[in-house]
């Protein structure tokens, strides 16, 4: 069944979907988004609850049938993908931290001969993270000596907790440089939102509406404004016209499994690093036997993510590390690439917080020591809220057989091939993950820590999608231009992770905001012509 045409629709309504629909609602165009999922029921995030240990997972449902996602025989097994399908997208458990890419990310392959330039540079994109700053009320303070100049951030820093303050001390030491985490979390009250009130629970969702996520922020506003979010709408085709060159709009599936066509003079991919290549292989056709805008051949490849080391301690006195943002500090003297290291790119270290309660205390601690009775009530009094944790993210240089394709023979829920995933470790990754593993747990042991081990083994990080359809200056060796446009289809936009070139070594989703208020501004240019 046909809908009528819109000016924009939107296949996703997460850190880049929202944006769109606020920023182009907010121009006056008609907006559809379409979202496979549904909102997030307040009443069901689990800190609400006395025994909310036991809930963490209850807010966000998992749907194994329709999210199913193969993993190939060359992929790592530490790679297991973590997404949220539903208003908001993953920034509904994102925990909040919030860095800008550094001047040196853009330009990483002409450093270090790996990856890919970015078709622009920070100061491109300065504009775009000031007013995506705004629209969060972010929390920060200038105490990282390695930004570059920055205006202000809207709201004051969170306090660091006693957690980090103790890890702090180890740094100090060491000479590193800690600085106060930039949250999209509220440090005063904006308007009918609360702050922080340290409950620790930012994984799970926040009851008190403090995360800036895109359904507490973006959403809002573009709803406001007359766009329509379309729930439990799966995109199956994206359709173009007869001559192959231009979008007319995108086949869904309803919520009662009927067929609906919505037409659109622009569509927007928002997806992410996986269901945004995946659509585009889906919408293959005898003039695109590849898929859409897959003249390249890179539609799915370069597929990247973060990699992962965390370690854990226990400090002679109480620090209580279940309460604060999951993230409450950082430390950066790592982020920057430096030849004098054996290995290419940088990564960011991350003061935690995020040690939930006596549950989570004992089955990381307790259980692993088979204590018993009054063996085991002793040692939970006298250890429990005495743990500490960081963990480091770095970079990870894909190549193209780092890639998401369509498996041959497995299916969702609605019949649709499943994404098939391949992404490995290789040298440099396994290099920089013996550097991050000697840091984090050498920081631990200088800040007095007992017991020091390290908690995550090197590893990719579950939630951090990245590539897969990246952008440049060459139609022959990139899939879509600098503002987002694919090369072989007008009017097709993509306003994800999937953009980008490189991984960098910071977390995504301001970076993914910013790039799509820049790709809103180009579709608005473009919507007008027609």
């Amino acid at each position: 069944m046909p809908n009528s045409e819109v000016d924009v629709c939107i296949v996703g309504s997460g850190a880049g979907g929202g944006v769109l629909a606020m920023e182009l609602a907010h121009r006056g165009f008609s907006v559809v988004v379409l979202e496979v999922g549904e909102r997030v029921d307040r009443s069901r995030i689990p800190t609400v609850r006395p025994d909310w240990e036991r809930h963490s997972r209850r807010a966000f449902p998992r749907n194994k049938e329709r999210d199913h996602i193969v993993y190939g025989p060359k992929c790592d097994q530490s790679f297991k993908a973590s997404r949220f399908k539903g208003v908001g997208g993953s920034t509904m458990h994102y925990e909040g931290f919030c860095t800008r890419n550094h001047p040196d990310d853009f330009r990483r392959a002409t450093q270090v001969g790996l990856g890919a330039d970015w078709p622009l540079d920070y100061k491109e994109l300065v504009p775009h993270y000031d007013r995506v700053e705004r629209m969060l009320s972010m929390s920060g303070v200038l105490d990282n000596p390695f930004d570059p100049p920055r205006s202000p951030y809207p709201n004051p820093a969170i306090a660091m907790s006693c957690a980090v303050k103790a890890v702090k001390r180890g740094a100090d030491k060491l000479g590193l440089h800690t600085a106060h985490a930039p949250l999209a979390i509220l440090s005063k009250p904006v308007a009918k939102r609360a702050a922080c009130n340290f409950c620790g629970g930012c994984w799970s969702g926040c009851f008190m509406g403090a995360i800036s996520n895109i359904s507490q922020t973006y959403l809002p506003v573009a709803e406001k404004k007359g766009a329509e979010i379309r729930m439990r709408a799966m995109a199956t085709r994206v359709v173009i016209n007869g001559g192959g060159k231009r979008v007319r709009g995108v086949e869904y599936l309803d919520r009662n499994g009927n067929m609906q066509l919505q037409y659109a003079r622009v569509v927007a991919l928002c997806g992410n690093a996986i269901e945004t290549p995946r659509l585009l292989l889906m919408s293959s056709r005898s003039d695109h036997p590849e898929g859409l805008a897959n003249s390249s051949g890179l539609v799915g490849r370069h597929f990247s993510s973060h990699t992962l080391v965390s370690a854990k301690a226990l400090m002679d006195e109480r620090v209580d590390a279940y309460k604060g943002p999951n993230i409450n500090g950082m430390i950066q003297d790592f982020y920057d690439h430096d030849e004098k290291r054996d290995f290419a790119g940088g990564y960011v270290i991350a003061l935690r917080n995020a040690e939930s309660g006596p549950l989570h205390f004992h089955t990381r601690w307790a259980k692993p020591k088979r204590l018993f009775g009054t063996e085991l009530l002793d040692y939970m009094a006298e250890n429990f809220g005495h743990s500490v944790a960081l963990s480091a993210y770095g970079e990870h240089f894909a190549t193209e057989s780092d890639r998401v394709t369509l498996d041959s023979e497995k299916k969702d829920s609605f019949g649709l091939p499943a994404p098939h995933i391949e992404i490995q470790l290789r040298g440099n990754e396994q290099r920089m993950l013996a550097h991050m593993k000697k840091t984090v747990l050498t920081i631990l042991e200088a800040a007095g820590g007992q017991e020091v081990s390290v908690h995550r083994p090197p590893s990719f990080i579950s939630t951090h999608l990245l590539g897969s359809c990246r952008m440049g200056n060459d139609p022959g060796k990139s899939v879509a231009d600098p503002f987002g446009e694919t090369h072989d289809v007008t009017n097709l936009f993509i306003a994800d992770s999937s953009l980008f070139p490189t991984s960098t070594p910071g977390n995504p989703t301001i970076t993914i905001q910013a790039l799509a208020t820049r790709v809103a501004e180009r579709i608005a240019v473009k919507a007008k012509r027609g």
